[in-house]
């Protein structure tokens, strides 16, 4: 399992870097994230994720195989969207195991749950890759590199259908505000994972 990046100032053709995701982190999204994911259509991806697109969310991709996982801190703390080379999608929302993320009320099952010594896998997915991606000595640090070109293939075969549904969606800022409210409310609470 490899972080993508994209690095605008760096010389490979288009700019596409792999970094190794930690084995902890890989064992908590293979054990913690994978199971949980639901079927995506192309409606409900429109409908949902897409419209964090135009946010200034924090986000990664993982590539696994010929499978490309979007990992976005949003409510109720981590969204993944798989998608793969054959068009399929598939989604979940993970609450973050910080009681009070994004500032809400921090509920007493996720107190009691908490302890901030813990390594946070959330986190780490979307930041380790994000630092990397503006920063020289981050990527250095998490061994980034030029992507092969079978990685790149791969991104862009898993990439291929999203970047198409993408381009063919246009919608006004209100509907823009409606999806992303409409998202989030569906997202609710998250799934509480403990790895």
């Amino acid at each position: 399992m490899k972080y993508i990046v994209f690095i605008s100032e760096q010389c490979c053709s288009d700019g596409l870097y792999t970094g190794p995701v930690a084995p902890h982190d890989a064992d908590y999204f293979t054990r913690g994230v994978i199971p949980h994911l639901q079927p995506l259509s192309d409606e409900e991806y429109l409908d949902g994720p897409a419209a964090i697109l135009q946010t200034g969310a924090r986000y990664s991709y993982l590539l696994s195989g010929e499978d490309l996982y979007w990992c976005v801190e949003w409510q109720p703390g981590l969204v993944v969207v798989k998608f793969s080379p054959d068009a399929s999608m598939a989604w979940t929302a993970l609450r973050s195991p910080v009681p009070n993320f994004g500032g809400r009320v921090a509920l007493e099952v996720d107190t009691l749950q908490y302890d901030e010594d813990e390594e946070n896998h959330q986190y780490n997915l979307v930041f380790r890759s994000w630092d990397a991606q503006f920063d020289e000595d981050h990527r250095a640090w998490g061994a980034f590199e030029p992507a092969s070109p079978s990685e790149e293939a791969a991104f862009n075969a898993a990439i291929k259908h999203a970047n198409m549904l993408s381009k063919q969606d246009q919608c006004n800022d209100e509907k823009h505000r409606d999806r992303l409210m409409s998202f989030t409310a569906r997202c609710g609470e998250g799934i509480r994972v403990k790895c």
